[in-house]
């Protein structure tokens, strides 16, 4: 299975000048934890709910403090091509938790350890359905 196909929504993104507090409210109204900072065609990072509680809100730093200010970076990104298990090895070895996907260079999405376990409990279960059924039900099929 291929990252591209686990993609459900497309990316938040928002100027390296956005305020957090603007960040805050894009990630609640578009249900998301994350919104990518972009300038122009270039991702720079990334501003997680996380990066919010710890190096604003914990650190006491104003809600009008800019992104590119609380940003994590460089990113990690995977090509939308790439195989889920790929994703699943970058994801463990870079230790983040949200890969942004590029397709021929663009920002096609970004995928998360949840979007993936969800991409596989799927496929398993369309796997398993059909084995399921005759071992819970063999005389359906007699």
């Amino acid at each position: 299975m291929l990252v591209r196909t686990c993609l459900r929504k497309a990316p938040v993104t928002v100027p390296p000048e956005c305020s957090v507090k603007e960040a805050a409210q894009l990630m609640g109204t578009h249900g998301v934890g994350s919104v990518l900072v972009v300038s122009g065609d270039e991702v720079l990072g990334i501003v997680t709910d996380r990066d919010i509680t710890l190096r604003v809100v914990g650190s006491g730093r104003p809600l009008t403090t800019q992104v590119n200010a609380v940003m994590s970076g460089p990113l990690v990104t995977i090509q939308g091509s790439a195989d889920i298990f790929d994703a699943y090895r970058l994801l463990n070895d870079s230790g983040v938790r949200r890969l942004p996907v590029l397709e021929e260079g663009d920002l096609a999405g970004i995928i998360t350890a949840d979007d993936l376990l969800v991409a596989l409990v799927l496929e398993l279960g369309a796997v398993v359905s059909p084995v399921a059924h005759e071992v819970l039900d063999p005389d359906l099929n007699a």
